[in-house]
């Protein structure tokens, strides 16, 4: 792509950390854009994992406070969006890009009289009380899924101005391993048994109570074989979510199938050890969860629940939807995959074909400059 020289475009984060899909995503594409086109920089609220991680990029990360829209804090807002307003005007900044409602209207007002665009990467399916006005401040918008970018289709101006672009995986991490056995030791898993993996925010509406029910329905017909085992990988939130998993894991007499970890930097290679990644999201509580083509990537094969987004990551031929909060189709899912290990392959090398024709980290950013630089030439005119 030829451009007279690199759009600046400053990236939002409501968060100083990288543990949520969001930052991971934002974080990714940063890393991954071509600086002759996109001269990046970072806005987020103080100092942090993220700030540390963008700064070894190469990438400016300026800490201006965010907050959530409410009457008590629209002081704050203001004073906020004036920041930003001044920073846009110093940098001279062509896009502005947060991915939070919240931080998309602080920035919509920070670039109203300015020359600078707001694009708004839009990463959940769930309506916002802010849609409409952020319909009327968005000079584009980029869904990463259909479903979520359709949150505008309502809207003549917006859907002239939105693309749905799926976020990509860093497939020099995320490919199936070499040894899988070999790792399982060198992690301390055992090789032997079918192991399930769950990675993200340990909530509710993230359906990690359905998926351990599920593992207790296991117990309570087993398929063939040794026990199924599931590790959970995150963020619990809040905290007690921790006490309700470890007394329905006993209730369900599942205890010594359930363990829960912190969030690691290297869950590449627990997915890579993992036979099936589990994903009991409630509808609305994503937009394309990016665990489902990075796990694809590894060749682990997802099972998740059919809500939008979802219904758009997987094929029938790369893994296998379930209805949302139904722990006995989420366990007969499980014990299809060990019953039947010839359809457990093809399904793994139909998600590796499809993580690396749609979700490559490269094809993202290269698809987020060329909307980027379209829009901002469009609107010049």
């Amino acid at each position: 792509m030829r451009v007279t020289r690199p759009l600046r475009v400053a990236f939002v984060s409501h968060h100083p950390h990288v543990r949520m899909g969001g930052q991971r995503s934002m974080a990714l594409l940063i890393e991954h854009l071509d600086r002759l086109v996109v001269e990046p920089l970072a806005i987020c609220p103080g100092p942090g994992e993220l700030t540390d991680h963008l700064r070894a990029l190469d990438c400016p990360v300026v800490h201006i406070p965010l907050h959530p829209i409410k009457p008590r804090t629209l002081r704050q807002v203001w004073a906020s969006s004036r920041r930003i307003r001044a920073l846009l005007q110093e940098r001279a900044i062509d896009i502005v890009a947060p991915d939070a409602p919240r931080d998309a209207l602080t920035c919509g007002l920070a670039k109203l009289g300015t020359t600078t665009k707001l694009v708004w990467f839009v990463r959940l399916t769930a309506p916002d009380r802010l849609d409409p006005v952020l319909a009327r401040l968005a000079d584009g918008v980029i869904g990463v899924s259909e479903a979520a970018r359709r949150r505008f289709s309502g809207s003549a101006r917006m859907a002239a101005r939105s693309r749905t672009i799926a976020d990509g995986a860093d497939l020099r991490l995320f490919r199936p391993p070499e040894d899988r056995a070999g790792l399982r030791r060198a992690l301390g898993l055992p090789e032997d048994r079918f192991l399930l993996l769950f990675v993200g925010q340990i909530t509710r509406p993230k359906g990690i109570l359905d998926i351990v029910d599920a593992m207790g329905l296991l117990q309570e017909a087993p398929p063939p074989g040794p026990r199924p085992a599931l590790i959970i990988i995150g963020t619990p939130h809040p905290p007690t979510i921790l006490d309700e998993i470890a007394a329905r894991a006993r209730e369900r007499g599942a205890a010594g199938d359930v363990q829960v970890l912190t969030q690691r930097e290297d869950v590449y290679r627990w997915m890579q050890c993992a036979d099936a990644l589990v994903s009991g999201s409630h509808q609305d509580t994503e937009g394309l969860s990016r665990v489902l083509f990075e796990a694809m990537a590894c060749g682990t094969v997802p099972i998740a629940t059919d809500i939008r987004g979802n219904r758009e990551a997987l094929t029938p031929d790369t893994g296998l939807l379930v209805p949302e909060q139904s722990p006995a189709d989420l366990a007969h899912a499980v014990r299809f995959l060990i019953e039947h290990p010839d359809r457990r392959a093809v399904l793994s090398a139909g998600g590796v074909r499809r993580a690396r024709e749609k979700f490559d980290i490269n094809l993202h950013a290269r698809a987020v400059e060329t909307f980027c630089v379209e829009l901002v030439a469009s609107l010049r005119q």
